[in-house]
């Protein structure tokens, strides 16, 4: 009975073994060489091709029975060792077992398929396309199950692997010299898109230009010169009820027309109105569909958060555009490496890129925000806050917000080694 026990043990290694030689050599021959072979009609290479076409499906189904064959191999093991030296023999015949299991049908496949690879593959592809026929009803249940584990877990889990290494790849071409610190960058945003809302780079309400629906087209028409902006919301009492966009270049085309008594309401279009937990994706998606460049975020109680436009989304993509409308801002000025002057507007999340720290962006967009909640007031020019790693200077506050401040990054101490 031993005998007949450590026979089959041998057979089953020997088939993984066999099964593991043919996988590693089908899948060592290279997609260009592959191609070549179909054209000049190698024997095999149609075949090949066509395991090569399933990769995925046919990896999946060999591992399994690999894992099949290699714990039927130990547990018969097993059994041959206990049949002949009783329960005792199994604490050394399992992890024996394991140890040639390891070494011969995983490790010695490898080296017998990289000796030629592609006579191996040639040969063999046929034989494993037969063989994931047949396996594949075995294997199936391990295959149902580890496809409703990966939905569950992650239902993008195959863009985000891919992102992953797109990521990881252009950070070593730009420590290699391969890709420019530009590209690198812009990768880099179109990533932390994902991450973005409407909410992240909206123009909060306060800071919001808009006109009043009643306002006629003369009152307005000496201040367009001035106005930087293609666009203006339009109002009815106040921004929390926002009932049109009124487009500058259509206001001047009524007023030339002899249109100048209108009111706003009359000439402004449609607003568009858009969650501020909406990704930027989507929100740039919108922004296509409905050929518009400007929505206006609202709140949950149905009043305005603010406004975000199209060039907003695109700054997030390519950074900073500037035309002659725009009024020349900063909201970070560097000083150094460990000190910049911002606007209390300023999103934590910029703060928290630019200057590497980790401020609560969930809680809070903006610095001013964030101040306010963890004072629980208004602080005065002049006041310093301090924070793990970092000093918070108030250089300028109003009664109701804090406009400009100077972040300090703490130097790290280092200790010295005393000998």
């Amino acid at each position: 009975m031993t005998t007949l026990l450590l026979v089959v043990s041998g057979l089953l290694i020997l088939v993984s073994l066999l099964v593991s030689a043919m996988e590693s050599a089908v899948f060592l021959v290279s997609e260009s060489r592959v191609r070549t072979m179909r054209e000049e009609g190698f024997r095999g290479a149609e075949m090949l091709h066509r395991v090569r076409s399933n990769t995925p499906g046919m990896r999946a189904t060999l591992f399994y029975l690999n894992i099949y064959l290699n714990i039927g191999a130990v547990s018969v093991f097993t059994a041959a060792m206990v049949d002949r030296g009783g329960l005792g023999t199994a604490l050394w015949a399992i992890p024996a077992g394991i140890l040639a299991v390891a070494l011969v049908a995983e490790g010695l496949p490898r080296f017998v398929a990289l000796r030629n690879p592609i006579r191996l593959a040639l040969g063999s592809a046929s034989l494993l396309v037969g063989l994931e026929r047949w396996a594949r009803p075995l294997v199936f249940p391990m295959l149902r199950l580890e496809a409703l584990v990966s939905r569950r877990q992650n239902g993008n889990g195959d863009s985000d692997d891919a992102q992953r290494e797109l990521q990881e790849l252009t950070e070593l071409g730009r420590r290699q010299g391969v890709v420019e610190q530009e590209e690198h960058e812009l990768v880099e945003r179109a990533f932390r898109m994902d991450e973005l809302t409407a909410w992240d780079i909206m123009t909060p309400r306060v800071d919001m230009f808009a006109w009043d629906e009643s306002t006629t087209l003369a009152e307005i028409v000496p201040q367009l010169r001035e106005v930087p902006y293609s666009r203006v919301p339009v109002y009815r009492g106040s921004v929390d009820e926002v009932t049109g966009i009124l487009y500058i270049r259509e206001a001047y085309e009524a007023y030339v027309s002899g249109r100048g008594e209108l009111p706003l309401s009359e000439i402004s279009r449609e607003p568009f109105f858009v969650p501020g937990s909406l990704p930027l994706p989507r929100l740039l998606r919108a922004f296509q569909t409905w050929r518009i460049h400007m929505g206006i975020v609202a709140d949950e109680f149905g009043g305005t958060d603010g406004v975000v436009t199209l060039e907003d989304v695109i700054e997030e993509l390519v950074g900073e555009i500037e035309d002659e409308t725009d009024i020349q801002e900063e909201p970070i000025r560097r000083i150094s490496k460990t000190e910049a002057e911002v606007e209390g507007g300023i999103s934590l999340r910029e703060v928290n890129y630019a200057m590497t720290v980790s401020l609560p962006h969930l809680e809070h967009r903006s610095l001013n925000g964030f101040i306010l909640e963890e004072l629980g007031r208004v602080p005065d020019a002049g006041e310093v806050m301090e924070l793990p790693g970092m000093e918070i200077h108030i250089l300028e506050a109003s009664d109701t917000q804090v406009l400009r401040a100077l972040l300090k990054k703490s130097q790290p101490v280092r200790s010295e080694n005393v000998g």
